[in-house]
This record gives structure tokens, sequence and C-alpha cells, in this order.
């Protein structure tokens, strides 16, 4: 996730130019070499190069990468206006989401974490309700949102695999329970009165094999990411208010060690190179 300007370009390349402002998935450092060779191999983000329009910042176009994550989860969700929406987890994938969510005219949509500085952002990224889960039962209090029916959508933003079995609880019947987090490790939970008795529908969103469009799934991860720093360009999509630090790529560490601590204080994080 990588803003930064062309410094040269090689023979034949003839898309960019040197002093393009472009966004790359160059991993820390001062340079970062694209190399169009891997577009088709087993890393195809060496090969991922956009043209930054002015109407995106800096610091804010970096989060497409991310974008292009949350983007993909409500593609697959295939929500509908004013489809209830509830999102478990709301570090920058789940704001994402949230906001994804209400672009596609999602209503309710429901935002539940733990800490109330990230519910504050929340409710900023559009969500119409949030429960704070370290103070009330997410599931009854969603419940109580949506009728007694629960959310037809529920998105598993949270990097613990123990919330499956919370999300699928809190879903509507023959509601569908998007994965995307991509939490480690396994969870436990119950097959026929939690899962099939209610007829759910059990999503994975990983993006594996997706980056050319083909005719069953149009939407490449580039073409989502294009999507995102289009409603950036937009002003639709909102990032200003989920960058919580800017630091000096000198003091990496120790905002590292910030993140480690745990979700409260800390949102979107860049790194300045200047």
């Amino acid at each position: 996730m990588t803003v930064g300007r062309v410094a040269a370009v090689g023979a034949g390349v003839t898309d960019f130019a040197p002093g393009d402002r472009v966004l790359a998935c160059g991993r820390h450092g001062n340079y970062w070499l694209v190399d169009p060779a891997c577009a088709d191999s087993d890393r195809p983000d060496d090969a991922y190069i956009e043209r930054l329009g002015d109407g995106v910042a800096d610091d804010e176009a970096g989060f497409a990468i991310l974008g292009d994550v949350a983007l993909h989860g409500v593609r697959r969700a295939g929500l509908q206006i004013d489809q209830s929406v509830a999102v478990f987890g709301c570090g920058i994938v789940g704001q994402l989401t949230l906001q994804f969510a209400r672009l596609a005219g999602a209503h309710p949509v429901v935002a539940v974490d733990l800490f109330d500085s990230r519910l504050d952002k929340a409710r900023l990224s559009g969500a119409t309700h949030t429960i704070n889960a370290a103070r009330e039962d997410p599931v009854v209090a969603l419940r109580e949102l949506t009728g007694g029916r629960g959310a037809e959508a529920v998105f598993h933003c949270a990097p613990a695999p123990g919330v499956l079995a919370t999300a699928l609880a809190a879903a509507a019947h023959r509601g569908t329970v998007v994965l995307t987090a991509s939490a480690p490790g396994t969870a436990e939970i119950g097959l026929q009165a939690e899962l099939l008795r209610h007829e759910l529908t059990i999503v994975g969103v990983y993006e594996t094999g997706l980056d050319r469009p083909h005719a069953y799934w149009p939407w490449s991860r580039a073409r989502n990411r294009r999507a995102c720093l289009r409603l950036l360009a937009s002003g639709e999509l909102r990032l200003g208010h989920l960058i919580t630090h800017v630091a000096p790529y000198a003091e990496a560490q120790a905002v590292f060690d910030l993140l480690l601590r745990g979700g409260d204080g800390w949102l979107g994080v860049v790194f300045a190179w200047d």
C-alpha cells in the first residue's frame, strides 16, 4: 500500500511516465519495482500500479487496497436496498464495509465493537445504530433493532474467530454471514439449531484468483480498487475520520507496538516518507 511517483520506466512502457503519481502494493521502502511479468504469476500484486487523479489525497489512496477487500465482501453478500446489515468489528475493513453497505442502500446498518472510540467512527462511516458488545449482548440488541428477526446480512470483520458463532446467532432466517476479516485459527459452531434450521449461508472472502475478470465474476481486484479511488475522489467514500496516526517511517516500530497492544486508541495509520 504505497503512494509515490514514478522515478523511471523501462523500455516499451507507454502507460506511465516519470513523475506520475501512483498507487502500488509496495512494501516499506524508498523505492518499489513494479514488474509487469508478474501479472500472471503467484505474485500478481508485484505488477499492480494505478495512476492517481488529483481528487485523491496521498494519505487516503493507500486504503483503496483494503477498500478492495471490503467491497468484495459487500459484492459477495449481494446486498439489496433496505436489507438489514450488521458489521462485527469496526477496524478499517469493518468501517469500509459499513460505508459500502450504506452506498448499496442497506438499512439499518448496525456496527458492533468493543470500543466506543471505534463505534463513534462507525457513525461517521454510515452506521445507523451501534452496539458495544462489552456492555450488552449483541445478539439480543440486534434482534431488538430488527423487530426480532436478526440481520439479513452479517459481516464478520473482527480478527477473532470466535465471533463467528455470535454472527450466526445474530443472523436472520435464511440470512448470509460473510467472513471478511480473514480471522486466523478455528471456530466452533452448532450445526443443526444454529446453522441448518435457520438455513444460513456462510460466505468466505479472500479474493483468490480474482486478479483478472471473467464472465462469471467481472469484479477483479483492480476494478474494485478503481471503484474505491473514484468514490474517494467524489467524496462518497470518506477516510479522513479513519486516519488516526500519521508518523515518520523512523517511528514505525513504536507504531507497531501500539497496534499490538489492542484495538483502542488507533485505527488507520499512515507512514510518511518525506
